[in-house]
């Protein structure tokens, strides 16, 4: 099996996959900044794989384009779904809400994938509805912005936000360009940046 991570793409993946990891463990030990900096970094590999995958498609070995489908999908679920879900958990500290939250968001992000899987994009390239690509994204926007926000006010604003997205993943009249091309490098610039913006935020927050 582990020969299939031989193939350029695959072992993007592979690679994301450790950051995703990483961005778990972090957030579950009490650095959810930091732990989203690096789940950032799996973020901009999901579509880098893409990328590759299709610059070597006439190349690549039987079976690696059906492997990395399947491979790509459960890392879109880790960090489209189930990342931002334990997020909401963390910041919401168990409430209510959270759980109305996580419930949306994972059911929403399981049909939305499931379309995906099944539909792919449409025929001028587009996503229908919300991909949940976005979560992770969000949730860093989210977290720079609550220095600026009530801290009695922030679980609730998180968990409302989550919830309006989750609703959009499954909204069939909303249709979203996929990111390809030039808007790769812009979108690993965005990522890069985000993600030291939050890892510097998260030390300094340490040190004091």
């Amino acid at each position: 099996m582990l020969i299939y991570l031989r193939d350029y793409a695959n072992a993007i993946t592979a690679t994301g996959y450790v950051f995703a990891i990483l961005g778990l463990f972090l957030a579950l030990n009490g650095q959810i900044e930091l732990g989203t900096a690096s789940m950032l970094w799996m973020w901009l590999l999901d579509h880098w794989d893409g990328h590759v995958a299709r610059k070597t498609k006439n190349s690549r070995r039987p079976g690696m384009a059906d492997f990395g489908k399947s491979f790509d999908g459960f890392g879109d679920f880790i960090h489209g779904v189930l990342f931002p879900s334990v997020v909401v958990i963390l910041v919401g500290v168990g409430s209510v809400l959270s759980f109305v939250a996580v419930l949306t968001l994972i059911m929403a992000g399981a049909i939305r994938l499931s379309y995906f899987e099944n539909f792919g994009l449409t025929l001028d390239a587009k996503f229908t509805g919300i991909p949940v690509s976005y979560d992770t994204p969000l949730v860093a926007i989210l977290l720079m912005a609550r220095p600026v926000l009530p801290i009695v006010a922030f679980p609730t604003v998180f968990a409302i936000a989550f919830i309006a997205l989750a609703v959009l993943h499954v909204t069939s009249a909303v249709k979203v360009p996929a990111i390809r091309g030039r808007a790769i490098p812009i979108a690993t610039v965005l990522a890069i940046a985000i993600s030291a913006v939050l890892a510097g935020g998260s030390l300094t927050w340490c040190g004091e």
